[in-house]
């Protein structure tokens, strides 16, 4: 009875196993972490448009877009505060579902989760910081936002905080960015390191990227609109 029934699996066999689990392992986990970070970017997507809707509703109401908002802090929150009241336009401040993210390449600080909106008048720049210095860009007629994306770094930062190749600022503090040549062909090629593409892989660099009300005129504009509303 034993020589019958008491054979084991070989140490070959066990090999065996253990080879396939781990082979379908690396094939399953890469794409469930792909599949985890699709979801992050489409959950990103629609929050922007719920952003967006809310930002026009305001326009149509008081003939502007709101004040820009860094979005480094919940303490500090400008133009999305703006949208839940008097009026409520949201009925909440989303989170970037992509979590923290880092002051670009040169800086360690942490950002908190959460989208940054910059605002101004075509042309003329910035909305400024704080009401009631407004600076000249109010009352504003664009306006973009952005999320840091699947790399968790903030790419509109000032160039200090960029990485190595980029001349301009791009951060949401100066946007309409009037200061950076739009017609440059170096500017259109370094505005395009901002905008995420999945095409470059899963977690590739740049921010999630959405515009709205009066396009800038010039290049950087005319791809930047198109590449954010792919």
């Amino acid at each position: 009875m034993w020589r019958r029934f008491g054979k084991g699996f070989t140490l070959i066999e066990l090999l065996i196993v253990v080879a396939i689990i781990a082979i379908l392992a690396a094939i399953a986990v890469p794409n469930f972490l792909e599949a985890q970070v699709r979801a992050k970017v489409s959950r990103c997507k629609s929050d922007m448009r719920s952003l967006a809707t809310a930002l026009e509703a305001y326009m149509t109401d008081w003939g502007s877009y709101t004040f820009l908002d860094w979005g480094d802090s919940r303490l500090v929150m400008d133009g999305w505060r703006q949208l839940t009241s008097p009026v409520a336009y949201i009925t909440n401040i989303p989170s970037d579902p992509f979590g923290e993210a880092r002051r670009g390449y040169a800086d360690a600080k942490r950002l908190d989760p959460l989208y940054e909106l910059g605002s101004g008048a075509v042309g003329v720049g910035s909305a400024g910081r704080f009401p009631p210095n407004v600076g000249p860009g109010m009352p504003s007629n664009t306006w973009e936002m952005s999320g840091a994306g699947p790399d968790h770094i903030d790419d509109t930062l000032d160039t200090g905080n960029f990485g190595p190749g980029h001349r301009w600022a791009w951060s949401e503090g100066t946007y309409p960015w009037v200061n950076i040549p739009a017609n440059d062909p170096a500017a259109v090629a370094e505005a395009l390191t901002l905008v995420y593409d999945p095409t470059n892989g899963t977690v590739s660099q740049g921010n999630l990227l959405r515009f709205g009300g009066m396009k800038p005129p010039g290049r950087v504009f005319d791809v930047l609109y198109a590449a954010a509303g792919r």
